[in-house]
This record gives C-alpha cells, sequence and structure tokens, in this order.
C-alpha cells in the first residue's frame, strides 16, 4: 500500500548493516528487498486518496464559513463505514529474477501535509470523513518512522494502527509490513505471528501472498521445512499467477 516502498531505504539499511546470520541466504535477503520495493503504483494512489480528503475538508471549511449563523446545520448523507475492498487492488509485478533492478526510482521521502486544526474543528457534521482523514495520516506517520529508521516505533505504530482500524484498506499491509520489520531483525518467531494473521484477518487482501510467501520463508529459517513445504505449496495453488508463486517454487527448491 501507500508509503511501503518509501520503508525500503530504512529496512534495506538494516539489512546491509546486521551480522551475517547462516540460516538467512543472500537469496533470502534479495526477496525482501524485492517485497519492499514493488509498491509504486499504489503509492501514488494513497497520496492521491490524501489528497482528495483535503480537498473535502477545505470544501467543508468553506461552506461552515459561509452558512449563517442563525442558520440550522445541513444535514449530510450518511457515508458508509471503511471499506474492506483493497483500493487499487494488487500491484501485478512482472516475472524477473531480479525486479530491484528495475524497480522505479523514487523520492526517499514524502512531504505529508498535515491538516488544518480549524478544518477539522469545523468537521463535526461529518465525522467519517474526518475519521477516514486521521486513519489515513496514522498510517502515513507509522511508515514516517519506518522510513526514518525507527524500527521498534515504527513496528508498534503499525500493529497500533492495525488494531484501531482494522477496516482500512491498509489494515493488512500494516500486519505485513510490521512483521517484515520482525524477520529482518531475525525474530522470525514474532514474525511468523504476523505473517500467519494476515489471510486469517484479510482472506481477500492484496498482502496475502506476500505473508504467505514469507511465512514459508521464516518456517523454513526455524528449521519447520515440512510445514514450509506446505504453506509454499498452499501460495502456488491458491495464488498461480502472483510474483510469489514464482518465488515459492524457488523457495521449495532449497527444501
Amino acid at each position: 500500500m501507500r508509503f511501503r516502498l518509501l520503508a525500503t531505504a530504512a529496512l534495506l539499511a538494516a539489512c546491509a548493516g546486521a551480522p551475517a546470520r547462516p540460516a538467512l541466504e543472500a537469496d533470502d535477503l534479495r526477496e525482501l528487498r524485492s517485497q519492499l520495493q514493488a509498491q509504486s503504483a499504489v503509492i501514488a494512489q494513497q497520496q492521491r486518496r490524501i489528497e482528495e480528503l483535503e480537498v473535502k475538508l477545505a470544501a467543508l471549511a468553506a461552506r461552515t464559513q459561509a452558512a449563517p449563523t442563525h442558520a440550522a446545520p445541513a444535514r449530510v448523507e450518511p457515508r458508509p463505514p471503511l471499506k474492506t475492498v483493497k483500493v487499487g487492488g494488487r500491484l501485478r509485478r512482472s516475472d524477473r529474477l531480479n525486479p530491484v533492478e528495475h524497480a522505479p526510482r523514487l523520492p526517499s521521502t514524502v512531504e505529508l501535509r498535515d491538516p488544518d486544526p480549524d478544518a477539522l474543528a469545523r468537521l463535526e457534521t461529518d465525522s467519517t470523513v474526518a475519521r477516514e482523514f486521521v486513519a489515513d495520516h496514522t498510517w502515513a506517520e507509522a511508515v514516517r518512522k519506518l522510513n526514518e529508521g525507527h524500527h521498534a516505533e515504527a513496528e508498534a505504530d503499525l500493529l497500533a494502527f492495525a488494531a484501531a482500524y482494522p477496516q482500512h484498506s491498509a489494515a493488512d499491509n500494516a500486519l505485513y509490513l510490521a512483521g517484515l520489520v520482525r524477520e529482518v531483525r531475525g525474530d522470525c518467531g514474532g514474525a511468523l505471528q504476523l505473517f500467519e494473521a494476515v489471510p486469517v484477518k484479510y482472506p481477500a487482501g492484496d498482502a496475502v501472498p506476500q505473508a504467505q510467501l514469507e511465512r514459508g520463508r521464516c518456517l523454513r529459517i526455524l528449521g519447520r521445512k515440512g510445514e514450509a513445504k506446505s504453506v509454499l505449496n498452499q501460495l502456488s495453488e491458491e495464488h498461480p499467477q502472483a510474483p510469489e508463486s514464482a518465488h515459492s517454487r524457488q523457495l521449495l527448491q532449497g527444501l
């Protein structure tokens, strides 16, 4: 989802600086980098979502200022709850051995425009818009911390975001990213819990194939080869067209 690519620099720095572990092969590190560098289109889509919400905020503020003080507040049409449908669907990547070499270059940072406090204060007539706006900025702040290398804080914020906004379109990605943070620092046991939670809580989420791939990788690193084979085979059967399925077959060859 949005800003997942921007976490690449921070997590890759952690990969480069971490002591070598025999169980975590160079191919595994390359696969982790690949997972973090393939989300540019979704990032742009989520940025457009924030811009659209800012336009709504400005329009609501303008209507509030223009309305007479004695006029009764206008009725606002009820809005649907936060959707579980993934915005834009999964990002498809071409099936190549090293997608990192061809990944688009993006800025290492994105300027986050904070909402106008006065505009937010006037959003009493449309609390759903305000909640969506706050959720988007909460997600952005968590990824910003990840981007800046504050991995422990980012992990905590990503998990808190997924708990506070379970219906947000980035909730499954928050769990997946938090799992990657744990995996990169060598905590495959803790990462495994989060990767397993993604398909259970969000079976239609676009992070499911990625979480399943990393779940299989962690099981292999932990020496649970039988379970790793089962998970990786399941990934290939349920998502045969996903790029992660090709990676799962490569991992299966080493089991």
